[in-house]
């Protein structure tokens, strides 16, 4: 196991920034690189070390995923957001699932709730079957799902209108349809589950916390959804952060038009720049500052106070529109570097808006939080 995971992280993520070519034509992580980020403990950042997992805070998980989306963004996507949900899922589900989910010592989950499962209770379980889109890393997966609802006619009789399904990737079928401007090389593709049957700790709901306390660690799940949200958010200000690097070096050698001065010495370049600069560090800081907060108040209470989701919730959208905007106004800025098919500053405009148009960072959550601070709406909605 490698000690320094941050160090890893970004190593692993240089790798993959050189073989950017691989990922978009492959659309997918190599298998090289998904097997040595497991073996780096990347996918058990948030887990505790009771289960095998590194312990680490959401604030050095964020730090981690801002600094490989800052080299190569579908790889760090992968990693970011599958550490988010293999925590996720260990803290929602019975401990006899976590037992067997955390047998293989590189353990990912690919899921989604975009699409439709069914759900029926048959035994000591369940028959599913669904589909599901969206679902990033599924090619190097060990268990894959998504969310499924039990018929109309059953509903009623329910605590809840579905669960959350995992299988072993074998019992599925990956729909390899995933053909996008951006973020190509997560291998967001479709998983398929033909009608079989599960055992009940195969399902959880991750609006709920467990039975299992596993400590601070178990705040993953029954606290909304702040870890995809969270995941998103880095990407973007690494994404940005790469477009904003980029943009500096080439002002001080590209010159303005019809002059030998350099970008750098323009007083609107030099205003857009740095006011991106302070728009982006305001941002991070934001972000930051709540999961600091988030994971004090999971010393006491495994159920986080609202105010501190709604916060959450606020920074991760306000952060990952905010790096769409830089993105936007750094390639304003370098104009026609832009062009060129491989220009770092189009993928960058590609990844952001493709990872901002994210469900997590929509701006309607501000709408549900504003409801929410004015009693308007409850606080038992996952947001």
């Amino acid at each position: 196991m490698v000690h320094d995971v941050h160090i890893a992280g970004v190593t692993l993520a240089k790798e993959a920034d050189a073989r950017r070519g691989e990922l978009d034509r492959e659309r997918r992580v190599p298998a090289d690189l998904f097997q040595r980020a497991g073996h780096a403990g990347l996918f058990r950042q948030l887990l505790c070390a009771e289960l095998g997992g590194l312990g680490r805070s959401p604030a050095e998980w964020f730090e981690t995923g801002i600094a490989m989306a800052r080299w190569e963004p579908s790889f760090a996507w992968v990693v970011t957001q599958g550490a988010g949900d293999v925590a996720t899922y260990v803290a929602a589900s019975e401990g006899e699932f976590a037992d067997t989910f955390l047998t293989d010592q590189h353990v990912y989950s690919a899921s989604s709730d975009n699409g439709v499962g069914t759900l029926v209770p048959e035994g000591n379980g369940y028959r599913v079957e669904g589909r599901w889109g969206f679902c990033s890393g599924c090619q190097g997966a060990t268990w894959v799902g998504g969310f499924a609802r039990f018929p109309a006619d059953i509903a009623p009789n329910q605590t809840s209108e579905g669960r959350w399904v995992l299988v072993p990737v074998a019992r599925a079928r990956i729909d390899e349809n995933w053909d996008t401007m951006g973020m190509v090389g997560t291998g967001s593709h479709s998983i398929v589950l033909e009608s079989q049957h599960v055992p009940a700790a195969w399902t959880c709901l991750i609006e709920r916390s467990g039975p299992v306390d596993y400590g601070q660690a178990s705040i993953a799940a029954g606290n909304g959804y702040w870890p995809i949200a969270t995941a998103v958010s880095a990407m973007q200000l690494g994404i940005a952060r790469r477009a904003l690097d980029s943009a500096e070096e080439l002002a001080l050698k590209k010159p303005l038009a019809r002059s030998a001065e350099p970008l750098c010495k323009n007083a609107h370049v030099q205003r857009e720049l740095m006011s991106a600069e302070a728009a982006w560090a305001a941002s991070k800081a934001g972000v930051e500052l709540v999961l600091r907060q988030m994971w004090e108040a999971a010393e006491q209470n495994r159920k986080l106070p609202p105010v501190i989701l709604m916060a959450l919730g606020c920074a991760n959208v306000h952060a990952a529109a905010t790096a769409t905007d830089i993105v936007e106004s750094v390639c304003d800025v370098i104009s026609t570097s832009i062009a060129p098919s491989r220009s770092i500053f189009g993928a960058c405009l590609r990844d952001a808006r493709t990872i901002g148009s994210h469900i997590a960072v929509n701006p309607v959550k501000l709408e549900l939080i504003a409801k929410m601070k004015f009693g308007l709406a409850g606080y038992d909605q996952p947001f």
